[in-house]
């Protein structure tokens, strides 16, 4: 009877397991889950506990998100990093017409997207839309005199260029706007989010966070969550690089769209709905 029992549990992991891979969870988080797992099995344990083990070992695993937090001492400085087309505009929109809204803040936008002149009048949009003021900036000496002028702002937010992530040049030019507003701490409240869309494949992803790395302590938004069932990119970029999660996307609707990361909702996605 207990050998029987055994043999069921172990064909259930290995159940959930496959509807891990189903959803894009790749094999060695897949692997790394399911192990620590069976490493705690005990005999006594049914169906029932080894999902609610699994449920809580992903919710584990997606740890807590780290959101947009104002400062009373400061304003907060958020930049949005990324590849060209996951939404950072969009998503940027989103999150002031949240804090302008929802806690009345004075917010401000800063673009040094001068690559895209559709950017900027996008933010222009988005900024006549909601009330905020809207600066661009062309160097990191420029952003330094823009922050300047927002220091009574709760909320400054700064869109940058979709760098390649293969492009030294680009990468150097967001490290130096970030590295000179982070000199500045002692005014100033920063926070770096980088912002990838699910749908991208799996390997570009990884990819793609690996470039970025350098620039260090970052939380990462997913964008584009409407466009697939399959979430499992999200629970591996989590594993590969241990940055927090923070918000996700659904849509184009501004200021609508937008959600702190609910890990619940997405641990009972990856293992196929049920808790």
């Amino acid at each position: 009877m207990v050998q029987e029992r055994e043999n069921t549990n172990y064909r259930f992991l290995q159940l959930i397991y496959k509807k891990m891979l189903e959803n894009d969870v790749n094999e060695k988080c897949a692997d790394s889950i399911i192990g620590d797992i069976e490493n705690s099995l005990k005999k006594e344990s049914n169906i029932d506990s080894i999902l609610a083990a699994v449920y809580q070992k992903v919710i584990l695993k997606l740890g807590e998100p780290h959101i947009i937090t104002l400062q009373e001492d400061k304003p907060k400085v958020a930049f949005f990093i990324g590849p060209t087309g996951v939404g950072k505009t969009t998503t940027i929109a989103k999150i002031a017409s949240k804090f302008k809204l929802e806690e009345h803040a004075r917010v401000a936008f800063i673009t040094s997207d001068t690559y895209r002149i559709a950017a900027v009048e996008q933010l222009n949009t988005y900024a006549s839309i909601i009330s905020c003021p809207v600066s661009v900036v062309y160097s990191a000496d420029e952003l330094e005199h823009c922050l300047e002028e927002y220091k009574d702002y709760d909320l400054i937010l700064v869109d940058t260029a979709g760098r390649s992530h293969k492009a030294e040049g680009q990468m150097d030019e967001l490290m130096e706007l970030i590295e000179r507003t982070r000199q500045k701490s002692d005014e100033f409240d920063v926070d770096i989010y980088l912002t990838l869309s699910v749908t991208t494949k799996s390997k570009d992803l990884v990819s793609i966070v690996e470039r970025y790395q350098d620039i260090k302590d970052w939380s990462v938004i997913f964008t584009k969550l409407d466009e697939t069932c399959s979430l499992g990119n999200i629970l591996n970029i989590r594993m590969i690089t241990d940055a927090p999660l923070s918000y996700t996307t659904l849509g184009q609707n501004v200021p609508n769209d937008i959600e702190v990361i609910d890990k619940q909702a997405l641990a009972k996605q990856l293992l196929g709905g049920a808790e």
